[in-house]
């Protein structure tokens, strides 16, 4: 049997935490009490508030890049791939443990541009504007970069937008999705 250690405890305990109450209103104590460990324990690991934030970051932004490739390489083209990305989402939106962006929320509770938390989170949504471009590019869309950057945006502010009204989950995805293929569809370069 796999025992987690005292830092996987911490690092759990503080995503879970960090995810549905922000890094500003959780402090250091509750995050102690909850993960049921010594004050010594959680800076023997992690020795300030800002490095545990950090190692939060990387580790959701390592459990969202598993999840959502193994989502998309499922997908047998294309298109399929992007769409899979959206169902992604809209599986997350449902579920309970959505309560809004951790990358989001982190760059605005820590707006120092220079800071590894904004760098971090930054990082996450480039890979994930990446991983778009590639499919987008496989089409055949005109400036694939440009297309996808403006689907993250869609995506953000879906999430923005569930995060803050109780609107229909899949009413909101489905007409991202069709907006989605809209502009894609205006987007492919025909050959002449």
């Amino acid at each position: 049997m796999n025992k987690k250690t005292k830092q996987e405890d911490i690092l759990e305990t503080a995503l879970l935490l960090f995810s549905e109450h922000g890094y500003h209103a959780v402090g250091i104590d509750r995050i102690i009490a909850e993960a049921k460990i010594a004050k010594m324990t959680l800076y023997k690991y992690f020795p300030s508030k800002e490095l545990l934030i950090e190692s939060v970051l990387l580790k959701r932004d390592s459990l969202l890049r598993a999840s959502i490739l193994e989502a998309v390489n499922k997908a047998s083209d294309p298109i399929h791939k992007l769409k899979a990305i959206f169902d992604w989402y809209e599986v997350w939106f449902k579920s309970i443990q959505f309560h809004g962006c951790m990358f989001i929320r982190a760059s605005e509770e820590f707006p120092d541009a220079k800071s590894n938390i904004r760098t971090i989170s930054q990082n996450h949504k480039m890979w994930l504007t990446e991983l778009m471009q590639e499919s987008l590019e496989e089409i055949g869309v005109e400036s694939p970069l440009e297309v996808a950057s403006h689907l993250l945006v869609i995506l953000d502010g879906l999430t923005v937008k569930l995060t803050m009204f109780d609107s229909p989950v899949v009413n909101q995805t489905e007409i991202a999705w069709k907006y989605t293929k809209q502009v894609i569809e205006s987007s492919v370069s025909l050959p002449s």
